[in-house]
């Protein structure tokens, strides 16, 4: 399957195009600069690649959670590709991502979603369970689920200390510089278990609906 994917729900872009047996791809910090560099970077790759988008088979985009901004422009430029080239899309979750980027059977997944506030889910590969459901909470109320877990994600770098106390034992180690990869996008979707929708069917997980504390709210934390 001949696939483009993209993330743009953390500072980190993150594009890549397989198609043919090769794999293209870019991975670079941007901060806050998605909208900018998202199209420049994928019609570069384009290039490289000498396809175009009526040569694959779907788009893949990062449903979140993760950065609001962020997931809205990633989400936008992936239904407009979509619709140009007659595509569908392939939606899948940033939490589902970093569990598979990790190496370990039992995975944590955790990433920062500001506010004080963590976005997580446990995966247990050896089972294809999920006993810890995605939610957002603050790290020091973050459910502990049963058994031993590694940690995938940027939350243990904000948050490490606070995740450590609440995880206690349950954590037994984490790997906090690991960002959503479109690399690891691309062999999830070939994994045949996440659907195709049409383009005008592509929704967000944002997990809570503010976004942002106010100044007040802020002064406080």
């Amino acid at each position: 399957m001949n696939l483009i994917a993209l993330d743009t729900s953390t500072e980190f872009l993150s594009l890549a195009i397989a198609i043919d047996g090769t794999l293209l791809n870019e991975h670079q910090h941007v901060g806050q600069r998605h909208a900018e560099l998202t199209l420049p970077l994928l019609r570069s790759l384009l290039a490289d690649s000498q396809h175009v988008l009526q040569d694959f088979d779907a788009i893949v985009y990062s449903q979140g959670p993760g950065a609001f901004t962020g997931l809205r422009i990633g989400c936008g430029i992936a239904q407009g590709l979509a619709l140009a080239a007659g595509l569908p899309l392939i939606g899948i979750p940033t939490l589902d991502v970093l569990a598979h980027q990790h190496p370990g059977p039992r995975v944590l997944a955790c990433l920062d979603a500001r506010m004080g506030e963590v976005y997580a889910a446990a995966y247990d590969k050896e089972t294809g369970s999920l006993p810890l459901a995605m939610g957002v909470w603050k790290p020091q109320e973050l459910p502990v689920p049963d058994g031993q877990w590694q940690g995938a994600g940027n939350g243990f770098a904000v948050f490490g200390d606070s995740l450590a106390e609440r995880l206690g034992a349950s954590l037994t180690d984490a790997d906090s510089s690991l960002v959503p990869s479109a690399s690891a996008m691309i062999e999830l979707a070939r994994s045949q278990r996440y659907s195709r929708i049409a383009p005008e069917q592509a929704e967000l997980v944002y997990l809570r609906n503010k976004v942002a504390l106010t100044t007040a709210e802020r002064a406080r934390q």
